[in-house]
């Protein structure tokens, strides 16, 4: 067929050269059934459009390979103005005379509904196969992440290839989330954007993402140097981020492993950060280790303060003083003078609360002083949420 073949060696000359063996087979038998099913139109025999097979399959192959759906348009409208050409030539010849006018506009509108047809087919297939194709990867980077997450073996390059991260790489673990999702028009624009204000912090490492519900997002910052580091007062760099964004951190580490532990630790600053109710928009995994730990299992952790504690462990305001009075104690080594400055007090009234601390634990402050010390810790954790759990959970892939 002439005119296919025209329009083969017209389109081809359009496309890439690194395309065109992958192209050229399905190209010939695509343009000859669009050929095909043009000319049935032009004598009113047309059905209901459809893409044939072998355009289904271009469309696969170039929404896969990123090629924007304009250059696929634009091979059609080189065919259609061919095509176009080439029939009004034979209209124009047509006799008798008298018919050629009304044979021309047939032949122009036929021509124009059958490609404006291709075309809008053409776009929402690409659309389709592009969205289909970016849910398969959005699958296929959850299944990777979770297995490395789990600590099972992992190639280093197909984690490349699906994730587009270097796992050999130091890593920095991020949890963004959003107190109250639902009084967002738009959570997943607010936690990407605060996430840009937190990478450009970090001197905008390489970023991978994965959202595990509509207000919580994961994420990794990766750098092939030493690592990305938290710059030291981030949470004032970070003030133009909205006041219901929290944003946990873990420690940067390196290598595979450290891709699943830095996250672990962001997981880990995310429960504290629930717990305590956020007091700070940044919550930073070395800053409340110690917390995450003590913290894994709460209702033992609260079985061990009241253990520990018994009396102390009370939650009304003197006795709360009470608490922070020893802890400010142990802290300082012993030091009453020390624990005033820190407490804005008089060292009598060190002194005073100490005895009334011991009384209530009914022996003295330096009998079993780990565990006193990490009792008061804990207790300080507890203080300001419920007694009923730990918050809500983090988000998981899948």
């Amino acid at each position: 067929m002439a005119l296919a073949a025209q329009g083969l060696t017209q389109v081809l000359a359009e496309v890439a050269e690194e395309h065109k063996a992958a192209l050229l087979p399905r190209l010939a038998p695509a343009i000859e059934q669009t050929g095909l099913d043009l000319l049935l139109a032009l004598h009113g025999q047309s059905r209901p459009f459809a893409l044939n097979a072998d355009e289904v399959a271009i469309n696969t192959y170039l929404a896969k390979a990123g090629v924007p759906f304009q250059r696929i348009v634009q091979g059609l409208r080189l065919i259609r103005r061919h095509w176009s050409g080439s029939l009004l030539d034979l209209a124009d010849g047509h006799q008798p005379a008298a018919e050629r006018g009304q044979l021309v506009r047939e032949v122009t509108e036929v021509v124009n509904e059958f490609f404006d047809a291709s075309v809008d087919a053409v776009i929402a297939d690409y659309f389709t196969q592009r969205q289909r194709l970016l849910a398969q990867r959005i699958a296929d980077q959850r299944i990777m992440i979770t297995s490395v997450i789990n600590g099972d073996p992992v190639d280093v390059d197909a984690a490349r290839r699906t994730l587009g991260t270097d796992l050999t790489g130091h890593h920095l673990g991020l949890i963004l989330w959003l107190e109250s999702a639902g009084s967002s028009p738009d959570p997943h624009g607010d936690l990407a954007q605060a996430l840009r204000e937190v990478a450009a912090a970090l001197g905008n490492p390489a970023l991978l993402t994965l959202d595990t519900d509509r207000s919580t997002l994961w994420a990794w910052a990766t750098s092939p140097g030493s690592g990305p580091r938290l710059p030291d007062g981030l949470p004032q760099t970070l003030r133009g981020i909205a006041n219901d964004v929290g944003i946990a951190v873990g420690r940067p580490a390196p290598g595979r492993d450290g891709f699943r532990r830095t996250h672990l630790a962001a997981l880990d600053a995310y429960r504290v950060a629930r717990l305590t109710g956020r007091p700070e928009q940044v919550t930073v995994y070395d800053d409340v280790a110690l917390a995450a730990l003590l913290t894994e299992d709460p209702e033992r952790g609260r079985w061990f303060i009241d253990e520990e504690l018994g009396p102390l462990a009370a939650p009304d305001r003197a006795t709360t003083d009470l608490r922070q009075t020893l802890l400010s104690y142990l802290d300082h080594g012993g030091s009453i003078a020390r624990a005033a400055e820190a407490l804005y007090v008089h060292r009598n009234t060190v002194v005073y609360r100490l005895r009334r601390a011991e009384d209530l634990l009914g022996r003295s402050a330096t009998d079993r002083t780990l565990e006193t010390h990490t009792a008061l810790r804990l207790a300080k954790v507890f203080a300001s949420c419920p007694a009923s759990g730990a918050g809500p959970a983090p988000g998981r892939p899948g």
